[in-house]
């Protein structure tokens, strides 16, 4: 039976050793910081972290040359504070430094505990050092995402709002809201729940023309073109557009081709092929077949969000028009407004 018996002190080599294999595996490191001389030293562990070489020990020298410019005065300041006699038993510092190997920025944390100096000798400080890197990155994404979140849901806030506001203008009775009002909801929720199973990276053009369209394409399907290739739409295109053809859809079915058996919706889709700063998107909706048009005598919410509102928020160009054989519009934006497939991730 090997080990340490009952009773049999403890082997010194033995003990040093678990400590080093332990903060090894951990990538921890030691160091002390003495006030009175300011002097700052670190063990091979420390070194490590520093990105310094065999046989190079962390010192006050390295330690102020690593330190971000940010951080250089607030670190010392603290370290002799700390240190004082009115300092705390145990601190915790968090700086950035620049890693003598290659030059990349690292967040370390120190941890100590202050040991009083005895007569006329200043107190120590004796801690662990320890690389926080991810856990900084995860906080700053989860800053970035927060205040994503918090503008996102401004946004939606208002055209929410917008939405009620405009119903409530076109409805005669309560029912009728109800009704206008939860299928603008639903259509806006659809856009959300696609920009969310990509992270909100971006949409699929042809996923969100389908959701935006239906109970249609399970009534109507055969009698419904799409075409076009497989590209994304950035989230301000995705919901702008996915409003549009939510309203372009519910007209279809109650007054235009969808409403009878016989009409005909053809959308498309493309990207000018030549590069350049004036490259656009065009995307368009063509009725065929249904009911005779006419030029409506009033306009309500929807005919607002498909000429005008969509084209303002997306710094496009809406074509409108009734000829008698059917409604068609088109709209052209900016094609930066658009994402290549391969530039959006799969998101599981």
């Amino acid at each position: 039976m090997s080990g340490v018996q009952p009773g049999q002190p403890a082997d010194p080599r033995l003990s040093h050793d678990r400590l080093r294999f332990a903060l090894d595996v951990g990538r921890t490191g030691i160091w002390s910081w003495e006030d009175g001389r300011e002097d700052f030293v670190g063990d091979r562990g420390a070194s490590l972290l520093w990105g310094l070489g065999d046989g190079e020990s962390i010192s006050t020298e390295a330690l102020r040359g690593s330190l971000d410019p940010d951080d250089a005065e607030r670190t010392f300041d603290e370290l002799h504070r700390a240190a004082g006699p009115d300092g705390p038993e145990q601190c915790l510092l968090e700086f950035r430094i620049r890693r003598r190997s290659d030059g990349a920025e690292r967040w370390i944390a120190l941890q100590g505990r202050r040991y009083p100096g005895g007569r006329g000798q200043a107190a120590e400080i004796v801690g662990t050092a320890r690389d926080i890197t991810s856990r900084k990155q995860r906080e700053t994404h989860m800053h970035l995402l927060m205040r994503e979140v918090t503008h996102r849901s401004k946004n939606l806030l208002a055209i929410i709002q917008a939405m009620a506001r405009q119903t409530v203008k076109d409805s005669v009775t309560a029912a009728e809201f109800e009704q206008r009002f939860s299928a603008r909801l639903r259509g806006l929720a659809a856009s959300h729940d696609l920009l969310a199973a990509r992270d909100w990276h971006g949409a699929a053009i042809g996923e969100l023309v389908r959701w935006q369209l239906g109970p249609a394409l399970e009534t109507a399907g055969a009698r419904i073109g799409i075409e076009g290739p497989d590209l994304y739409l950035n989230p301000e295109a995705a919901q702008n557009i996915g409003l549009a053809f939510n309203e372009l859809a519910s007209n279809a079915t109650r007054f235009g081709a969808l409403s009878g058996p016989e009409g005909r919706v053809d959308i498309a889709w493309s990207v000018d092929p030549e590069d350049g700063a004036n490259r656009r998107f065009r995307i368009s909706w063509a009725e065929s077949g249904g009911p005779e048009v006419s030029q409506p005598r009033r306009t309500g919410f929807g005919h607002k969000v498909v000429e005008r509102l969509t084209a303002r928020a997306l710094d496009g160009v809406v074509s409108l028009d009734f000829p008698a054989t059917g409604l068609t519009w088109s709209l052209h934006i900016p094609a930066s407004f658009v994402l290549d497939a391969a530039d959006v991730p799969i998101v599981n």
